[in-house]
């Protein structure tokens, strides 16, 4: 009985997180997954392996959600994405294909505990991973140089722009409008692995890649961003499918509470510059950095 009652605390406390994190999808373009991968590890007692799988189901839904309410007949930003999505299969592929490898690994020992080799290693890449993300969205938006905390989401270019690596297309969405297919091919693969390799969707990076390394304005990068969490969703839930990391009936829990967050977060968008949007999304990644290096600090000490 008392089995029963937990897995109906854990399951609808899974539907709430799910809304939590569709509010992020539909926000940023970010699916969440930097966000859920951790929890179902901290807080529900999930192995990384399994955490990472559920994740990348749940990313799928969330941004299936974000997706339709960003709908639009322009489709601003596809030609971005199906740029991008080249790169994402075999990304994801790569990325699942290590944590396989890691969670067929003997424990570890760490000051003197005896630890699951892939929880230690892939809570590690996340501290690491997140904490370069939060420190780079908070020096753009603090930074005490005025240009810099003023920028224009029109008057900017992506630092990635000067690569003219053949071919060379014309983007729409891009202030400079030509940039490489090539780079954006690459800038898909690293996605794709990120979502293989954490479930976090890619979105939590994509946002700042779009915006700064290939010069999308916000708006549109959010966008584009929704769509290529979608993709590399799809593809990460089909590696870990394979590889029965997912917990099915968690994740759908997970997707009914991300179907009325996304509807949330796309209306918050519409009512928030693209400024805001970058500042509070430094604090969303902070928050989840804290949460991961406490939790280990604690399997540490």
């Amino acid at each position: 009985m008392d089995s029963l009652v937990n897995n109906w605390i854990v399951l609808c406390g899974g539907g709430l997180l799910g809304f939590a994190v569709g509010i992020i999808t539909g926000l940023f373009g970010a699916g969440g997954g930097f966000i859920v991968t951790p929890v179902l590890n901290i807080f529900l007692g999930l192995p990384m392996n399994i955490a990472v799988g559920t994740s990348a189901c749940q990313v799928l839904g969330a941004s299936a959600f974000s997706l339709y309410h960003h709908y639009e007949k322009e489709l601003f930003g596809i030609r971005v994405a199906l740029t991008m999505l080249i790169g994402i299969p075999f990304g994801s592929y790569l990325g699942a294909s290590i944590v396989k490898k890691l969670a067929a690994l003997k424990p570890i020992v760490v000051s003197g505990r005896e630890l699951k080799t892939v929880d230690f290693v892939l809570l590690v890449v996340f501290a690491v991973f997140l904490s370069l993300i939060a420190a780079w969205l908070f020096y753009d938006n603090f930074h005490i140089r005025k240009h810099l905390h003023e920028m224009d989401d029109k008057s900017h270019t992506g630092m990635l722009s000067k690569l003219k690596i053949y071919p060379v297309m014309k983007y729409r969405t891009m202030p400079v409008g030509e940039f490489s297919a090539t780079v954006l091919v690459l800038l898909g693969f690293f996605m794709g692995f990120l979502s293989g390799l954490l479930g976090i969707g890619g979105g939590v990076v994509i946002m700042p890649i779009l915006f700064y390394l290939v010069g999308q304005e916000t708006k549109f990068a959010t966008k584009t961003g929704t769509m290529l969490v979608f993709a590399s969703g799809f593809f990460a839930t089909i590696c870990h499918a394979f590889e029965n990391n997912i917990d099915y009936t968690l994740s759908s829990f997970f997707i009914a509470g991300a179907f009325f967050g996304t509807k949330t977060g796309a209306r918050m968008q519409k009512r928030i510059s693209g400024k805001d949007i970058r500042k509070y999304f430094a604090f969303v990644v902070l928050a989840a950095v804290l949460i991961v290096i406490s939790k280990l600090v604690k399997m540490i000490l």
